[in-house]
């Protein structure tokens, strides 16, 4: 605790015995710095960007990633996606999000790719939250995994929002009694979801 209050008189006459001699010197080499400007100056060095059709990471929030692709107008498209692992921290389900235009039945689409020896015949199970649990069927395999394309409501939207985790269900082909069920973070997904692009206008 100070005991005397802070002089600030004297502030003015130390700022202006520092300064004097650095304002001069820097008249004085003004000139040589004129001079060897071409030479001293930085003209920086080019960024890695990637190139035109390429995709990269652009942001990170929470446990989603903002993957974008490079565009000539620089608007670049953007979806936010997560790799999700099981509990034995092995890869078993990629989601990728993105916004819809207005006026749909749902507000955001997502591709959830899983594992090739996944059980087809037996839909993919999301729980929202403890109450909202809805199915989905496999949409198509490639040779990266088998895709579930599916819509989101605006209510879905809002419990992906305002929770901490989803669960996500698949059987594998091999094991077709026992379920297999893994978490998808929700940490970071607001603001990820706000920085998605909307698809198809």
């Amino acid at each position: 605790m100070l005991t005397h209050p802070l002089n600030f008189g004297g502030i003015e006459m130390i700022i202006k015995t520092i300064l004097k001699p650095v304002f001069a010197m820097a008249l004085l080499c003004a000139p040589a710095w004129a001079q060897s400007e071409s030479d001293s100056l930085s003209l920086g060095a080019p960024l890695n960007l990637p190139k035109i059709g390429e995709p990269y990471l652009a942001e990170k929030f929470g446990d989603w990633s903002l993957q974008c692709i490079r565009t000539k107008d620089a608007n670049d498209p953007c979806e936010m996606n997560q790799l999700l692992l099981n509990a034995e921290g092995q890869p078993m389900s990629e989601v990728s999000l993105f916004r819809l235009p207005q006026g749909q039945g749902a507000i955001a689409g997502a591709n959830i790719i899983v594992p090739l020896e996944t059980l087809l015949t037996t839909p993919i199970i999301i729980g929202f939250d403890e109450e909202t649990r809805k199915q989905y069927p496999y949409t198509f395999c490639n040779s990266v995994g088998c895709v579930a394309r599916i819509g989101l409501t605006e209510n879905e939207v809002t419990l992906f929002k305002k929770g901490a985790v989803a669960k996500i269900t698949v059987v594998h082909i091999s094991r077709p009694n026992q379920p297999i069920t893994f978490d998808m973070s929700l940490k970071g997904f607001t603001a990820a979801f706000n920085k998605t692009t909307v698809i198809g206008q």
